[in-house]
């Protein structure tokens, strides 16, 4: 599978950003509803501690604002007050709205089940993990921390794993859509 984020707008970045430009560093996105409680309270807060710690030369995060209900309240003018009150630093990518269907485009391109969903890709590219639900600081932590240690092209023998976890133990509040 592909994977490139169809953005109708972004937030935070004077410019759309590319998946595979952003190859040689490990990537993070978080995909979120502002109004899904998960993703306020545990992913996005999350998401802005990664920001703020690790190098962009190490790591990118990026938020992916994927909505599937609520549409009519969740705007980008919305989404950019959020934002600000948030104080969400990291770029931010409005998926696009499909004509006809709930589901925007890279949700949908991406087969996410719902918010929030962390997405991880490695130095090469490759998507090394997809966990719907808030994965825990410790586990997340450990898996980019090996992460960024490996350089582009190493051999996948010892490539960094996220611990092991006991499915729903960690999750906390998700979004689903209907």
């Amino acid at each position: 599978m592909s994977f490139e984020i169809d953005a109708s707008e972004w937030l935070n970045t004077d410019e759309p950003l590319s998946l595979p430009a952003l190859r040689g560093r490990v990537v993070l996105v978080t995909a979120f509803q502002m109004l899904c409680r998960g993703c306020a309270t545990l992913s996005l807060p999350q998401a802005r501690n990664l920001h703020l710690t690790f190098s962009r030369d190490d790591l990118v995060v990026i938020g992916l604002h994927s909505v599937f209900e609520h549409h009519h309240v969740m705007t980008p003018d919305a989404l950019r007050a959020f934002v600000h009150e948030y104080r969400l630093p990291f770029p931010i990518a409005i998926d696009r709205a499909l004509e006809g269907s709930v589901l925007p485009q890279t949700m949908q391109a991406w087969a996410l089940e719902g918010t929030p969903t962390l997405m991880v890709f490695d130095r090469d590219g490759e998507l090394v993990l997809q966990h719907f639900g808030h994965l825990d600081d410790l586990r997340l932590g450990a898996l980019l921390g090996g992460l960024i240690e490996r350089q582009p092209g190493a051999s996948q023998d010892g490539a960094a794993q996220v611990p092991a976890w006991r499915p729903g133990a960690d999750a906390g509040a998700v979004c689903i859509p209907i």
